[in-house]
């Protein structure tokens, strides 16, 4: 399992907790576990992003679109 789907589950499993919760404050431990999840989850995606971008940016080098004939 990637990373990003790992985090996705800890973030749904603290929100069914939350809302198997009866106790208030049970539920404001399981829902802030949730929203630092969440916040791990969107952190991840955007550095995944990030590495794809510069990854198709290192395929084709600056200089291969240009034809220099002589």
């Amino acid at each position: 399992m990637d990373i990003i789907a790992e985090f996705q589950k800890h973030a749904d499993e603290c929100r069914r907790m939350a809302r198997a919760s009866r106790d208030f404050q049970t539920k404001v431990v399981w829902n802030r576990m949730a929203e630092r999840w969440q916040s791990l989850l969107a952190t991840e995606q955007a550095r995944t992003r990030q590495r794809s971008e510069v990854r198709a940016h290192r395929r084709v080098p600056a200089w291969a679109g240009h034809s220099h004939a002589a």
